[in-house]
């Protein structure tokens, strides 16, 4: 029997490729504010109501399923932080925080006895912080702090946390970025390339398949420092 994953922020560049790419090995429930045209998957569009969510998972993950959960809920600034006016902030804030977090005590609230794993997508470079990111670096490092906590308060009753560090991707955010910093950022991995799909399949397969990492960091980065 296929495993079952469930992804929010489904329509993003990087989880529509990502889809494709596991859809054969893997049952697929993709969620989204926007419509994803990818065949031979479950899909949810909805400007995220709650109740909406718990529902369609409630009819498409079963008693014996141990339900797989990847959060690609991400966007960024788009203006340095003193240019950002209270609505900007306030949806950096939801989409990126608030949104992860709710849907993981609803899902918990639901799910707990199918000891759920739960993968939250951050970002070396919000990590370490940069010029233009202070509230996507805030907000990620704030979902890192919760996954810590969370393994904690869960690890006991077999329910997995973790939380990867991803580098720069072609074609996803890295079409905001311009040249000069695309060009910054890579140089500051070990080779100087972009992420490939593949690398962020076999770290998503470890975050799955390692129960000894509950609460953890995973990179897939090429090495950014």
């Amino acid at each position: 029997m296929k495993k079952k994953i469930i992804i929010f922020g489904a329509s993003s560049h990087l989880s529509s490729i990502l889809i494709e790419q596991i859809k054969k090995k893997y049952e697929i429930i993709a969620i989204s504010s926007k419509k994803i045209d990818i065949k031979k998957i479950k899909f949810l569009k909805t400007n995220y109501n709650f109740k909406s969510i718990i529902n369609f998972l409630s009819l498409n993950i079963k008693k014996k399923d141990k339900p797989i959960f990847l959060f690609f809920n991400s966007i960024s600034d788009e203006n340095i932080f003193i240019k950002q006016d209270i609505k900007s902030i306030k949806k950096i804030l939801f989409v990126n925080q608030t949104l992860p977090i709710i849907l993981t005590n609803l899902i918990l609230k639901k799910f707990f006895t199918q000891k759920p794993i739960f993968i939250y997508m951050g970002s070396s470079r919000a990590q370490k912080g940069d010029y233009g990111i202070t509230l996507y670096s805030t907000t990620k490092n704030a979902i890192s702090s919760f996954v810590r906590n969370m393994a904690q308060e869960y690890g006991k009753f077999e329910v997995f946390f973790r939380f990867i560090l991803l580098g720069l991707f072609e074609g996803g955010l890295e079409k905001k970025l311009n040249k000069d910093s695309r060009s910054k950022i890579l140089k500051r991995t070990y080779n100087q390339k972009y992420i490939k799909i593949n690398q962020l399949i076999k770290v998503i397969e470890f975050a799955i398949n390692d129960t000894s990492g509950n609460g953890s960091e995973l990179k897939c980065d090429n090495g950014y420092h």
